[in-house]
């Protein structure tokens, strides 16, 4: 249990972790876009006024007033756009300026009730004064300070008949309100990161707990699972035939029980393990299922299900084009009286040398026991030469075998009746054909063997 409980802590860290990050990103995220957005309402509003403003002020008059026109029409004119525009909009300052050369500028109008800009009085410089100086519209990045406080200003060129900058006016934000407004927006977001963060925490613990509860159950099934592929596992031992201790998955099991104790972290890795043991298990059962299905128990050579399909095989290939191949089959002389005289060990020992031997010449991947003693070999040769050196270098071995194995009996050596034949398009029809007339040969040679034998050992 205690893996499942580091995986519940694991988890709710990492994912806390992760939850907190993604949060923090948000957050910061947020509060910049708030800033931005912020500035971008502030900025446009003031730019919109001013454009108003501009649109109804009179540049050529704008360029020419002087300290001693404030008494004129023109002067009130203009001071009185400016005032009511103030007074509409609810503005601390918003005012006229003069462009004096080298970067100098002045007050020229200041509806201001109370200590407004005197006319001539100069102007603290900002990068974005100096852009409405030269014909465009600008706002400030960075607020500035003067007499009156600190502010964030916006300034619009005010153009005379001529097309060129005839005046600028200006409308002040306090910077302090702004900061205070955008502190707001980012309480706000760090209220919303907090509530979120702490929502998801709650939301991660209850589905890990859920989660945690269900993967239990399914941890306990999947053991359930493992001893029954352990079952499964004892269950092929003897249906293959094989002593249980040479079976290929003794201890699997224990060995899975050391890797699940040694990997086992949580319940993610032991359902991993569990999964893991089960299917290479099921790979390993189902790869021996299909060599019990296709291998001969006794002689380890293909069985007759094996011989079957590959005579499938050949016969669909003939449909389409002609095949070089030959069939030789084989037949163990003296069998039944050999198991009725000494036993069927001696009888299986006479099986098992045979198929050696015919291994070795017309190879293990070619042979088939296709009865109890009864082999056939689907060879790719069609020359009659070479099958008969092989014939003969089979009954040398035979006859070897014969001298020097002293477990074998005189009275029932081993002895193999041997015929092959190679398919021919003008005789055969399919693959069974070739077949019958090598075993049509076979018999031949057992007959021409029993002639010289005590034909009581048939």
């Amino acid at each position: 249990m205690k893996s499942r409980a580091s995986f519940s802590k694991l988890s709710v860290l990492v994912i806390s972790i992760l939850l907190l990050v993604v949060n923090g990103a948000l957050g910061t995220i947020l509060i910049l876009q708030s800033r931005n957005d912020l500035r971008q309402q502030m900025q446009g509003r003031m730019l919109d006024i001013l454009n108003s403003a501009a649109s109804l002020l009179d540049g050529d008059v704008l360029e020419k007033l002087q300290k001693e026109d404030e008494d004129t029409p023109e002067y009130q004119y203009s001071l009185g756009i400016l005032r009511a525009f103030q007074d509409n909009f609810k503005l601390d300052y918003i005012y006229g300026i003069r462009d004096m050369g080298n970067k100098q500028f002045s007050f020229t109008i200041d509806p201001a009730p109370v200590d407004p800009g005197e006319f001539g009085e100069p102007i603290v410089y900002t990068d974005a004064l100096y852009s409405a100086s030269l014909g465009i519209a600008a706002f400030d990045k960075e607020p500035y300070e003067d007499k009156w406080g600190r502010f964030y200003s916006a300034y619009v060129p005010v153009f005379n008949s001529k097309g060129k900058v005839g005046g600028i006016i200006a409308v002040d934000a306090d910077a302090d309100w702004y900061e205070k407004r955008l502190r707001e927006h980012i309480i706000t977001v760090l209220i919303i990161c907090i509530v979120s963060l702490l929502a998801g925490g709650i939301i991660v613990f209850l589905v890990i707990s859920k989660l945690h509860r269900r993967l239990s159950f399914i941890n306990i099934e999947m053991n359930l699972l493992t001893e029954e592929v352990d079952e499964l596992a004892h269950a092929l031992k003897i249906a293959s035939g094989r002593r249980s201790d040479s079976f290929e998955y003794n201890d699997s099991y224990k060995l899975y029980e050391e890797d699940s104790q040694s990997l086992k972290r949580d319940e993610f890795e032991e359902l991993y393990n569990c999964l893991k043991y089960v299917r290479n298990e099921l790979q390993q059962y189902i790869d021996d299922a299909h060599k019990m299905a296709y291998t001969d128990a006794l002689t380890g050579a293909a069985n007759r299900n094996a011989y079957v399909e590959i005579i499938k095989e050949l016969d669909a290939q003939l449909a389409e084009r002609e095949l070089d191949f030959s069939i030789a089959v084989f037949d163990i002389n003296g069998l039944k009286p050999a198991n009725d005289s000494f036993g069927h060990d001696y009888g299986d020992m006479l099986i098992i040398t045979a198929s050696d031997i015919l291994k070795d010449f017309v190879g293990s991947e070619n042979l088939y026991r296709i009865g109890g003693d009864e082999f056939a070999a689907v060879l790719d040769i069609s020359d009659d030469k070479k099958l008969d050196e092989i014939f003969k270098a089979i009954d040398s071995a035979v006859a070897e075998t014969n001298e020097k194995n002293t477990e074998f009996n005189s009275e029932a050596p081993l002895a193999i009746s041997k015929g092959y034949a190679i398919y021919a398009s003008g005789k055969d029809s399919d693959v069974q054909s070739v077949f019958r007339r090598a075993d049509e040969q076979m018999y031949s040679d057992k007959a021409a063997y029993y002639k010289k034998h005590d034909r009581r050992h048939r």
